[in-house]
C-alpha cells in the first residue's frame, strides 16, 4: 500500500470539508466536540502532507523536525484527552459516563508523558517502506500502547450511540491491522486509516439532527 503527500492531502481536504459541515450542522454545545474530530484529523493529515514534502527534499532539518513532532502532539497528546472528552460530553448514560472519565484520566497522564517524553528526545520523521516512520523511544512500549488504545478508542465503543460505537469499531480494527501489517510505520498508516474513519461521524451528527427535529415535530 502506497501513501503520499497526496493521499494526505486529498484526505486532510476531504475532512475539512466534511468537518466544516459537521459543525455548521451540529445543534448543540456537546455535539460539536465530536464534529471538530475530522476537522483535527484534517489538520493531522496536512501537517503530514507537508512533512512528506519536507522529508529528502532539500529542506533545512528543522523544518521535518517541527513538523514530525507537531504531528507527535496530536498523537500523544491532542487525541488521548480529546477522545474520551468529547464522547464524555455527548454521553447520556450516567455509569457509562463515569467508566468515560477514567479513560479521560488515562488520557490525562499519557499526554503528560509524551510531553516529557517529546522535550527529553524529540521525534525524527524517515520514510520507510512508502509510509512514515516516527523514530521515538516510546514507539514500541506495550503498555502504552495498550493505554493508548484505552483512551482514544474504547470510548467510542462504549458509547450509547451506535454510529460511535461503528466509528470505534472501524478505528480499532485499523489500530490491530496496522500494528501487525506495518509494525514499523503503525502510526503514520493507523492515524491515516482513523483519519478516513473519522468521516462516519458525519453521520452521527445528521442522526442527532434527525432525532431533534423528530422531537420537534411531536
Amino acid at each position: 500500500m502506497c501513501f503520499s503527500a497526496q493521499a494526505s492531502f486529498i484526505v486532510g481536504g476531504a475532512l475539512a470539508v466534511i468537518g466544516v459541515s459537521a459543525v455548521r450542522r451540529a445543534k448543540n454545545s456537546s455535539a460539536v466536540f465530536v464534529a471538530f474530530i475530522p476537522l483535527l484529523f484534517a489538520l493531522q493529515q496536512l501537517i503530514e502532507g507537508f512533512l512528506w514534502m519536507a522529508l529528502g527534499n532539500g529542506y533545512p532539518s528543522w523544518v521535518p523536525l517541527w513538523l514530525s513532532n507537531l504531528y507527535g502532539i496530536f498523537i500523544g497528546v491532542i487525541w488521548p484527552v480529546y477522545a474520551p472528552f468529547a464522547i464524555y460530553r455527548v454521553e447520556a448514560d450516567y455509569r457509562t459516563k463515569k467508566t468515560i472519565m477514567s479513560m479521560l484520566l488515562a488520557g490525562l497522564g499519557l499526554a503528560g508523558y509524551t510531553i516529557i517524553g517529546l522535550i527529553d528526545e524529540p521525534i525524527v520523521a524517515r520514510i520507510v517502506n512508502q509510509s512514515i516512520h516516527y523514530a521515538h523511544e516510546v514507539e514500541g512500549q506495550q503498555l502504552v500502547l495498550m493505554m493508548y488504545l484505552f483512551a482514544t478508542c474504547v470510548p467510542f465503543i462504549l458509547s450509547s450511540n451506535r454510529w460511535l460505537n461503528v466509528t470505534g469499531g472501524v478505528i480499532t480494527m485499523g489500530f490491530f491491522v496496522a500494528f501487525l501489517a506495518y509494525r514499523q510505520t503503525f502510526a503514520s498508516v493507523w492515524c491515516f486509516f482513523a483519519a478516513a474513519a473519522s468521516a462516519l461521524l458525519y453521520f452521527y451528527i445528521i442522526n442527532q439532527v434527525k432525532n431533534q427535529q423528530d422531537r420537534g415535530m411531536r
